[in-house]
């Protein structure tokens, strides 16, 4: 076999390990009534992801009205002036589509994945569900009965409960520390007044973003966005924006026994928001701390001394602010090793810059989990929408170029900035004393 030219092997590479995908065709615009939109032709794909994200989450609320996105966002789906419930669901499914939503702290997110020749109806749903649902008194005293199940699995599910932990552990007073599905002294409390008059407030076009990625054709689907979505009325909530959460300046401990099989050890700490100019380098700094197989927690905890199964690291970027923590399950014996494992790793990385290799590897890492990640149109479309929203819009070839530019130095001084002692969370889980006894008992 004869062996390929020069040229060929160096476009190949090129192509391999430095181009990334180009998304031509890029339409951005904002209606006149003030919603944003951005369409990104993605022609190799058979679906449209089409993504209504609204800012309504738990950080606009307050402690009595504590859960109220996240009730609303449930409403959403029992009906419309248009459509009863059935009809929601029966016309995204019979044209081979998926229909979903999610709260989160700063927005709730409304998503549909469908075949292209039905993203009309993908459109006029959304817009239907963000106008006209009607949350009358028989869907919220029948949803609320769901809400309250969800409550009650979240003390009991260890992710749901830790990730509350967190953030309660995190922004102490501030509404960044609610549960983001209420609790359920304000669950009940809330009334159809409230939901109608939040949902009215919220769910108005300057407080949204629409982002649709996928096979279609860019040139006609302007036109077909302002159909739908161009009557849509409302103004923007003229109120204060919410306060930033305040830093903290002490190191803090929280320890809790709970009916678990192992112990859970996390150190969490507030992070830059979206938009930061720094986020690149604290990207760097969580892959290299606690992200994937080849990060050092991972290689030294699970790796060489086989102290847990579990370890990893969370990173969630909000609009001025974020979380972050790295997380360990261990057997409780093992606590302090792994406290001390943790402490040591944050502080190598404080005191030692990173080698040319390493923070090369770490680029490739965050770039291939970029690309991958953002091949589906589902993923694109939730990386744009955050984005977009907080008012830092940016494609992935953007962000990543923002990696590429990292130095060493970069890292090693948002590290010493974010990572000190003084704004470290320490949480820890451990199970109840003879718990396992007693359930082998059983």
């Amino acid at each position: 076999m004869s062996r390929p030219p020069r040229s060929f092997l160096f476009f190949f590479l090129f192509y391999l390990f430095v181009a990334a995908p180009v998304w031509g065709g890029v339409v951005q615009e904002t209606l006149p009534n003030g919603l944003r939109f951005v369409l990104i032709p993605n022609p190799g794909t058979a679906s449209v992801s089409v993504d209504l994200w609204v800012r309504a989450g738990s950080r606009f609320e307050s402690p009595q009205t504590n859960g109220i996105s996240h009730f609303v966002e449930h409403l959403l789906f029992k009906g419309t002036a248009r459509r009863t419930a059935q009809d929601i669901s029966r016309e995204i499914a019979a044209a081979g589509g998926y229909f979903n939503a999610y709260t989160h702290w700063e927005h709730t997110q409304l998503h549909i994945s469908i075949l292209p020749s039905h993203l009309d109806l993908a459109l006029d749903v959304l817009s239907d569900v963000a106008r006209n649902s009607l949350l009358t008194e028989e869907m919220v005293a029948k949803e609320r009965k769901v809400i309250l199940e969800e409550i009650s699995l979240a003390k009991i599910y260890p992710p749901s409960y830790i990730l509350n932990l967190v953030g309660k552990t995190l922004f102490a007073d501030h509404t960044l520390a609610m549960p983001i599905s209420g609790t359920e002294d304000s669950v009940k409390s809330i009334n159809r007044h409230d939901l109608l008059q939040y949902y009215r407030r919220q769910y108005v076009p300057p407080n949204a973003c629409l982002t649709v990625v996928g096979n279609v054709d860019g040139g006609h689907l302007p036109g077909l966005i302002r159909q739908k979505f161009g009557s849509w009325s409302g103004k923007e909530n003229k109120t204060s924006p919410p306060l930033a959460p305040v830093r903290q300046n002490q190191f803090r401990e929280v320890r809790e026994r709970k009916f678990l099989d192992q112990a859970i050890v996390v150190l969490a700490l507030q992070a830059m928001g979206t938009g930061d100019p720094d986020r690149p380098a604290f990207e760097i700094i969580n892959a290299v701390l606690g992200s994937g197989g080849n990060s050092r927690l991972y290689q030294e905890i699970r790796e060489k001394k086989a102290l847990s199964y579990l370890v990893g690291s969370i990173y969630h970027p909000l609009s001025d602010t974020g979380f972050w923590g790295v997380y360990v399950g261990t057997a409780p014996q093992n606590v302090a090793l792994v406290k001390s494992i943790i402490f040591r790793e944050i502080a190598r990385i404080q005191q030692e810059p990173l080698s040319p290799r390493e923070l090369e590897d770490l680029k490739n890492y965050l770039r291939g989990r970029t690309l991958i990640r953002t091949e589906r149109n589902s993923s694109l479309a939730e990386f744009v929408s955050q984005r977009l929203l907080t008012g830092h819009f940016e494609l992935p070839a953007d962000y990543l170029a923002r990696i590429q530019a990292v130095t060493a130095e970069d890292v090693k001084r948002v590290a010493e900035s974010y990572l000190r002692e003084d704004r470290q969370n320490l949480i820890i889980l451990k199970p109840y004393p003879g718990l396992r006894f007693f359930r082998n008992l059983l």
